[in-house]
C-alpha cells in the first residue's frame, strides 16, 4: 500500500513521516532562526491567519501583529532567546490577512546546535480566539453578576448553596466576603415548591421573602432555574431574587387610596362592598349581621355657618367616636358626605343591633369641642339585618337607608329598623 508521498510505507523516512504528521494537525507548526525569522511554516497557517507558508517565510512573528502588540511581545521573545528558555503558552494577538484579530497561544523550544548555541526556536501556535471570546463573555457575565444589586446564588439539587454574589452576601449578613452567608432565604416555599418545580419543569417563578440576619423579611420576586447536562440531568440550580419592597409599599399606598377615605382614614364604600360581599358569599353557620346606616343631623348647617374646615374636623372626630363605640371585629365605613355605615358581625338578634345603635347616639350627647366651638351633634340610624332584610349588598343598604330617612322625617336623633 502506498502512502500520500507515493512511496511504500517501508521506505518512508522519519523526516517524511514527521512532515506528514505536521501537515495534518490543526495547529500551526513553525520554526524561526536566532533572529526570529520564519524558516518553516506548516500549511495550517492558511486556515489560521490566511497566509500561505511561502508568504511568511522570511518574516518575523512581529510582522503579523499590530505595532503595539509587537512591542509588547518582542521583549518576551528576546528574554527567552537570551536565556535559552522554552516558551510556554504565550498569548499574543495577530492580524489575519483580512484584518481581523486572531488570538494565538504560542509554545516553543529552543533549537540547540552541536556547539550548544541556540540557533532558533521550533514551536506550535494554537488558535484560541473562540476560547478567549468565550472566557471574555463569561468574565463579562461574572462582572455583571458581581455588580448586580439583585440577590444571585447557585445551589445544588439539595439546596446547598454553592455561590453567593456580593449583594446576596450583604442581604444575608455576610459582609466579610467569606461566602459563609446564612441560608435563611431557603424558606419552605423555596424548599417545597420552588426547587422541586424547577427540577421538574426547568424553572420556577414566584414571590417570597428573604430573612435578613437582623430578622427583617425582605419581599422579593424570585426565579429558580435548573441547569441540565446534555443528558437532561440537573447539575445545579441558580436563582435571582429582586427586592420588591418599594413595589409592595407602592401597592399598599395604591390599595389604601382606593379603599380608604382620605379625610377620616375609614374604609370607603368600595371596601364596604367587598367586606359585605365576603360575608354574604362565605357565611358562617347561622351567622347574622346588622347594617347600621347613619347620617348626621343638620350637618349642612354646620358646614354653611362655620365653614368646610370645621365640618371636616367634625367628620374626623365622628370617625374616631364610631370606632370607639363598636368592637374590633365590627366594620366602620364612611359611605360619603356625612353618611357612615357600621357593620356589626355575629349579631344574634335585632335587639343587640339596637343596643349598639343606642350606644352610638348616647356618645353623641357629649358636645364636640373644636377650634373654640362647642357643637351639639345628633344622628339618625337605620338598621337592616342579614339575612332577614336582604341577601345582597344593595338590598341591605337600601333597607337601612329607608329606615334612616324615616327617622329623619319623624324627628331625627333616633334609630329604627323598618319592618
Amino acid at each position: 500500500m502506498e502512502d500520500r508521498l507515493g512511496k511504500k510505507d517501508d521506505y518512508v523516512t522519519d523526516e517524511e513521516r514527521f512532515r506528514v504528521l505536521v501537515e495534518h494537525v490543526s495547529d500551526w507548526i513553525w520554526e524561526v532562526n536566532e533572529n526570529g525569522i520564519y524558516t518553516y511554516a506548516s500549511p495550517q497557517i492558511k486556515d489560521i491567519l490566511g497566509y500561505s507558508p511561502s508568504e511568511v517565510i522570511g518574516k518575523t512573528p512581529f510582522d503579523l501583529m499590530e505595532p503595539m502588540e509587537a512591542k509588547r511581545i518582542a521583549p518576551v521573545f528576546e528574554y527567552h532567546l537570551a536565556n535559552t528558555l522554552p516558551i510556554k503558552s504565550l498569548e499574543n494577538i495577530n492580524l489575519h490577512r483580512d484584518g481581523h484579530e486572531v488570538i494565538l497561544e504560542t509554545s516553543g523550544s529552543p533549537i540547540i546546535n552541536l556547539e550548544g548555541k541556540c540557533i532558533g526556536y521550533r514551536g506550535i501556535d494554537r488558535d484560541i480566539t473562540l476560547r478567549k471570546q468565550a472566557e471574555r463573555r463569561q468574565q463579562q457575565l461574572l462582572d455583571i453578576i458581581e455588580a448586580s444589586p439583585d440577590f444571585i446564588a447557585t445551589l445544588d439539587k439539595n439546596g446547598n448553596s454553592l455561590y453567593y454574589n456580593p449583594a446576596a452576601r450583604r442581604m444575608l449578613g455576610d459582609n466579610s466576603g467569606s461566602g459563609e452567608a446564612n441560608q435563611s432565604w431557603l424558606t419552605d416555599v423555596i424548599k417545597l415548591e420552588g426547587i422541586p418545580t424547577a427540577i421538574e419543569k426547568g424553572h420556577w417563578k414566584g414571590e417570597t421573602t428573604i430573612l435578613q440576619e437582623d430578622g427583617e423579611a425582605i419581599p422579593v420576586s424570585q426565579i429558580i432555574v435548573a441547569h441540565k447536562s446534555e443528558h437532561g440531568e440537573v447539575e445545579f440550580l441558580s436563582t435571582i431574587a429582586h427586592d420588591i419592597t418599594e413595589r409592595k409599599e407602592l401597592e399598599k399606598v395604591v390599595y389604601h387610596q382606593a379603599h380608604y377615605d382620605s379625610l377620616t382614614n375609614l374604609p370607603n364604600r368600595r371596601l364596604l362592598h367587598y367586606k359585605l360581599s365576603q360575608l354574604i358569599e362565605n357565611p358562617a353557620d347561622h351567622q347574622r349581621f346588622a347594617v347600621l346606616f347613619m347620617d348626621l343631623d343638620n350637618f349642612k348647617e354646620i358646614n354653611d355657618n362655620l365653614g368646610h374646615e370645621i365640618g371636616d374636623q367634625l367628620l374626623i372626630m365622628m370617625a374616631a367616636l364610631l370606632k370607639n363605640c363598636v368592637e374590633e371585629t365590627d366594620f366602620v365605613c364612611r359611605y360619603g358626605g356625612d353618611e357612615f355605615i357600621i357593620m356589626l358581625e355575629n349579631i344574634r338578634t335585632e335587639e343587640e343591633a339596637k343596643v349598639k345603635a343606642g350606644r352610638i347616639l348616647e356618645a353623641l350627647a357629649e358636645p364636640f369641642q373644636l377650634d373654640g366651638y362647642s357643637l351639639n351633634v345628633t344622628g339618625s340610624i337605620g338598621i337592616s339585618m342579614y339575612p332577614n332584610d336582604g341577601s345582597d349588598f344593595a338590598a341591605l343598604i337600601k333597607k337601612a337607608d329607608n329606615a334612616m330617612y324615616r327617622i329623619k322625617r319623624t324627628g331625627k336623633n333616633n334609630f329604627l329598623r323598618d319592618n
